[in-house]
C-alpha cells in the first residue's frame, strides 16, 4: 500500500500552464471528452492541449494518443505480412462496464467475475479497475487469441498510445540484434563506438551494464522534483519546453554529455536511469550505420508483423527519444511481448516463422541474476530483477514486463503464452502506485487460464 500524498500536474486556468499541486487522493477519472479539452473553435486556452501541458491532468489523457499533433515524429514502418492474427474472441468495446470477453473454453474464462486488489485493502471489478487506474485500453490474449480487449473514450483498435518506458525494451532488443550480428561486444565499452563520451561519466560503461542499467552514474530519476536530473534530461530531450533562462543542454546527445559524475563503480548494482537507454541507442545507431527509427523498422517492426505503423517523439536534433518516445496499438504492443515470450517466433499453424533470433527473445525473457533482488529501491517489486532493458518477475509472477511511466504495461507469461496489456493515462507518472493491482490482476487472469 502506498501512503504518500500525490504530486500531481494540474494546470492554470487562466494560464493554461501546468504546476505540481500536493493532493490528498488521485482526482476523480474523466475522459478528454468529459473534460472538454481540444473541443470547438477557439479552444479556451486552459482546454487546449500543447507541449507546455500534455503531461498535466486531466490533459494527459488527450495527449498520450496524440503525439505525433504535440511533437516532431518519425514512423516506425511495419512493411511485412501480419505475423500473430491476434484472432477476436468477441470483439472489441469501448464499454468499460462490458469487458469484451471470449468463449470460456478457449482458455481464459469468466474474466467479468475476476476480482482484483485495489492496493488499499479492498477489490474491484474488472470494469471498476479500468475505471479507477484511468485505463485508456487494455487486452489478453491467451495463446494467440485475444480473449478481452477493451479501450476507453478516443481509442480503439488503430490507435497509437504513447508507450513511455516500454520503448526501453524496444531499444534493448535492438542492441542485442547488434550483438548477435556481431556489430557489437557485450563487453565492449560504449566509447569504443562513441568517442564523444570520453570524459562523460559513460566513459567506462559497457554494452552489458548499460542493458542492465549498472552503469553506476549519478543521476536522479524523481519526476516530481523539478530540479531532478530526469526533470532536466527532460528538457533536453524535448519532453518539456525550453525556459527562457535555460541554461542547460538541448538534444538526448548533449544531456548525455552533460552527465559527468559517477556514484559507484560500473556493474556493481541497478539503478534505474532513462538516459542510459539513450547512451545504448546512440551506440547502438553508430555500431550498426543506421538511425534507431529504421533500425525498429527494419530489425523489428516488420519482421514481427507489426499491424500499424509506430511513432517516436524527436527531440529537437531529430534524435529519437528511445528511452520513452515511442507510440503503437495496444495489439502491436501485445504481439512485441508475445513476440519475446515465445523465443522469438510470430504466426500460428503453417505461417509461424522466426522473426527475431532466439538468443536474442530469450536473454530479454529469462531475467536477470537472482541476487539481484531490487526490493531495497522498490519494496513492492520484490523478487524482480531489471535485465536486458525490461522488468522481471518471473521468480513472483512467472514472466516478464515492459513497463512505462502513467501506467503503462505489457506482462508475458511465457509458459501459458498469455499476454496482459494495457494502457493508461494516470495522473501520476511512478509505476509504484499500481504495482500491487497490476499484480493481482495477472494472478487472477493466470488462474482463470
Amino acid at each position: 500500500m502506498i501512503e504518500s500524498k500525490p504530486v500531481i500536474l494540474v494546470v492554470d486556468r487562466e494560464t493554461g500552464s501546468p504546476f505540481p499541486t500536493v493532493m490528498d487522493s488521485l482526482p476523480a477519472p474523466v475522459t478528454a471528452t468529459e473534460a472538454g479539452l481540444m473541443i470547438g473553435d477557439p479552444i479556451p486556452e486552459h482546454l487546449r492541449v500543447h507541449h507546455g501541458n500534455w503531461l498535466a491532468w486531466p490533459h494527459c489523457r488527450w495527449a498520450f494518443t496524440h503525439m505525433d499533433e504535440l511533437r516532431a515524429s518519425a514512423q516506425i514502418a511495419a512493411r511485412g505480412p501480419l505475423g500473430d492474427p491476434l484472432l477476436d474472441a468477441g470483439g472489441a468495446t469501448n464499454d468499460p462496464g462490458k469487458v469484451s470477453m471470449g468463449s470460456v473454453g478457449v482458455g481464459i474464462g469468466g474474466l467479468d467475475g475476476i476480482v482484483v486488489d485495489n492496493g488499499r485493502g479492498g477489490t474491484w471489478a474488472i470494469s471498476e479497475m479500468l475505471h479507477h487506474t484511468y485505463a485508456d485500453g487494455f487486452l489478453v490474449a491467451h495463446r494467440g487469441r485475444v480473449e478481452a480487449e477493451w479501450y476507453g473514450d478516443g481509442m480503439d483498435r488503430s490507435t497509437r498510445h504513447i508507450m513511455f518506458s516500454m520503448t526501453k525494451t524496444v531499444t534493448g532488443v535492438l542492441a542485442l540484434l547488434a550483438v548477435d550480428e556481431g556489430a557489437m561486444n557485450l563487453d565492449d565499452l560504449l566509447v569504443t563506438y562513441v568517442p564523444e563520451l570520453s570524459g562523460s561519466a559513460y566513459e567506462p560503461v559497457t554494452v552489458r551494464q548499460a542493458l542492465d542499467m549498472t552503469d553506476g552514474i549519478r543521476f536522479n530519476e524523481d519526476y516530481t522534483d523539478r530540479d531532478s536530473d530526469i526533470s532536466r534530461y527532460g528538457v533536453a530531450m524535448s519532453f518539456t519546453p525550453v525556459p527562457r533562462d535555460w541554461d542547460g543542454p538541448v538534444g538526448v546527445r548533449d544531456g548525455i554529455l552533460a552527465l559527468t559524475e559517477r556514484e559507484q563503480p560500473p556493474g556493481e548494482a541497478f539503478a534505474y536511469k532513462s538516459v542510459t537507454t539513450d547512451v545504448l541507442a546512440w551506440a547502438t545507431a553508430r555500431a550498426t550505420d543506421r538511425r534507431w527509427v529504421d533500425g525498429v523498422s527494419d530489425a523489428i517492426w516488420t519482421p514481427m508483423g507489426a499491424e500499424a505503423d509506430a511513432s517516436v517523439v524527436l527531440d529537437d536534433r531529430g534524435i529519437a527519444v528511445s528511452s520513452g518516445g515511442m507510440s503503437c496499438t495496444l495489439r502491436d504492443l501485445s504481439r512485441f511481448v508475445r513476440m519475446l515470450g515465445r523465443s522469438g517466433r510470430v504466426g500460428d499453424g503453417d505461417r509461424e516463422r522466426q522473426a527475431i533470433p532466439r538468443a536474442v527473445a530469450d536473454d530479454v525473457a529469462a531475467g536477470g541474476d537472482p541476487s539481484g533482488d531490487i526490493a531495497d529501491l522498490y519494496p513492492t517489486r520484490r523478487g524482480w530483477t531489471y535485465h536486458r532493458q525490461c522488468w522481471n518477475a518471473r521468480r513472483v509472477l512467472g514472466g516478464f514486463m515492459q513497463m512505462g511511466i502513467h501506467g503503462q504495461r505489457a506482462f508475458c507469461h511465457p509458459e501459458s503464452d498469455l499476454v496482459v496489456a494495457y494502457f493508461s493515462s494516470r495522473p501520476v507518472a511512478a509505476n509504484v502506485y499500481t504495482d500491487a493491482v497490476f499484480a493481482s490482476l495477472v494472478r487472477a487472469v493466470l488462474e482463470n487460464s
